[in-house]
Parts: structure tokens; sequence; C-alpha cells
């Protein structure tokens, strides 16, 4: 089956996050800064803040709750803004630092950024993550580090759910328009769902 996600007014999920993600990680496709030959618009399509924003991360979350969201040095300002706006309080960032030599107009970007905003009653699990990582670069473009995974479940409490995700996770939720998704969000239809979400909607359909 398929679901609409454009006629849609809440989130359809698996019956492991009934009651919302308790980490969402989210690793946006950011316009800004990211056209030419050089740019994300290569290898992806893009979305502006503004749809961003939109995105109910307030619904896909439980009350209390930890959302770890990328930024780009460009939109780094923003994505504070964007944090508040779903009503997550900003508590400190991961800088994922890279080993090679980035592109810039000022500077040359060796550096990526993970905003850690939580709401309600949600403290760390971990009180002595370091505050930077020191990552390779791997493929395909935007690819994070799978050691930055680790240090979310290690500081984070699940379900865990990752938004534009590229991959699967052993024990996480995904959603994205490159993986069949675990989740339906309105007003945001991607390609394929799960066979998991698909199993456990019609579950509910049946009364079971």
């Amino acid at each position: 089956m398929s679901f609409d996600a454009m006629t849609i007014n809440k989130p359809i999920f698996l019956d492991a996050l009934a009651e919302g993600a308790a980490t969402a990680v989210v690793d946006p496709p950011w316009d800004v800064l990211q056209y030419g030959s050089r740019g994300a618009v290569q290898h992806y399509g893009l979305l502006t803040p503004s749809q961003i924003r939109d995105l109910p991360l307030a619904d896909l979350c439980a009350e209390n709750a930890h959302c770890w969201l990328w930024v780009t040095n460009g939109t780094l300002r923003i994505g504070y803004d964007i944090l508040e706006s779903w009503g997550f309080t900003p508590r400190s960032i991961f800088t994922w630092v890279k080993p090679r030599v980035g592109l810039g107009t000022y500077l040359r970007n060796t550096t990526e950024h993970c905003l850690l905003g939580t709401r309600g009653k949600a403290p760390v699990r971990f009180k002595s993550q370091p505050s930077w990582g020191f990552f390779p670069v791997q493929p395909p473009h935007s690819h994070k580090p799978e050691e930055f995974y680790d240090i979310v479940e290690r500081v984070s409490p699940g379900p865990y759910l990752e938004l534009f995700a590229r991959r699967p996770r052993h024990g996480w939720a995904a959603w994205g328009d490159e993986i069949a998704s675990d989740v339906v969000i309105p007003g945001f239809p991607v390609p394929k769902y799960s066979d998991a979400l698909i199993k456990d909607f019609h579950k509910k359909a049946e009364g079971v």
C-alpha cells in the first residue's frame, strides 16, 4: 500500500514510535549557499529554511525529547532559530572536524556542526561527552560520521528517529527520499515506505 502525505493531518508512526521519538536527528538538505558546480544541489534536492521549519518536529517527538540538528557554517544562526521554532531549547553544539581543506570564500570550511536541543525533562544520559570529534569524510556527499550515531546513543535516550536519512541503522526509525521510510509526515511525501510501517498500520486498522 502507499500513503499520501499530502492528505493526512498527523504523522503515521511505527508502533515503536507510538509516543513519538525520544531523540530525533535531522540532517536537512539546506539550500543556503549550496547552488553551483560544487554545491549540494548537484547531489540531491534542496529545501529552503522555511520548508525545513515547516517540518512538524513537535508532533514527531515525545513530550520529553532531544533533537540534534545538523547545520552548515552558513546556516548556523538559522539553525538555532529553527530549533527553537520546533519547541526545543538549544543546549550545546557538537562540531565535526574534517581532515581535509574544504571550500569557502573567506575561510576554508573544515568543520560541520550539529545543534543539540531539548524539550521537557530530557537530561543527557552521559555527561562526559566532548563537544567535538575528528572523523574522516566518506562518500556519498553529506555522509555523516558513523561515530556520530554512537555519540547520540550514548548521550540521548531512545527510541531514535533520523530525518533525511541516507541509510538504515539498527534500532532506529528513518525517514527520507533515499530510504524506505518508517514515518509518514504530513505535507512531506517520500518515494517509499517501509514494510514494517505498512505492517503496523494494518495491525492498527484491524484492531489487532
